[in-house]
């Protein structure tokens, strides 16, 4: 009987993570499950993280970003400057061809400032990305708790470095 039980539970955790796995695809680029850290509920910011894969010759270009629990929404990176390490808007995001951009907590990622709406942990809230080549892609960003990490993230993932421009 305990064996029959193990067997259920593990079907169970095994289809869960199913459920909460998503992807997209555009053009030659695939976005693998955007999350976002969840915020107190007076929080006026929030963020989101995600991996864009190019399986193309060619780079690509994220040019903006836009979500309807947000009054503005914009591309951001941290750069050291002066010794520290500061937030600061870009005007662009680029992925490298054949190549991989990992957007996460202290490098690229898309901040929402004037929430209309603070998403609560396990909500999904749509985002609208716009890319140079693969043009709109909408995504479905997953609210994680705040010490989500995903699987298989690398903590010093080069391609993620800061580009110069």
């Amino acid at each position: 009987m305990k064996k029959i039980i193990n067997i259920i539970l593990g079907s169970a955790l095994l289809l869960s993570g199913f459920a909460n796995a998503h992807d997209y695809k555009g053009g030659n680029l695939h976005i693998d499950h955007p999350w976002s850290k969840q915020v107190p509920p007076t929080s006026a910011v929030a963020a989101a993280f995600f991996n864009i894969m190019n399986h193309g010759d060619e780079g690509d270009t994220l040019l903006h970003a836009e979500s309807p629990i947000a009054g503005k929404t914009e591309l951001h990176a941290h750069i050291h400057e002066d010794g520290m390490m500061k937030m600061r808007e870009v005007e662009k995001i680029d992925i490298p061809a054949n190549g991989t951009r990992t957007l996460k907590p202290g490098s690229y990622h898309i901040m929402f400032f004037d929430l209309q709406k603070v998403p609560a942990l396990g909500d999904r809230f749509p985002l609208t990305l716009h890319f140079a080549k693969a043009g709109t892609i909408i995504v479905d960003v997953a609210v994680e708790e705040a010490t989500y990490k995903p699987a298989g993230q690398q903590e010093d993932d080069m391609k993620s470095a800061h580009a110069h421009h």
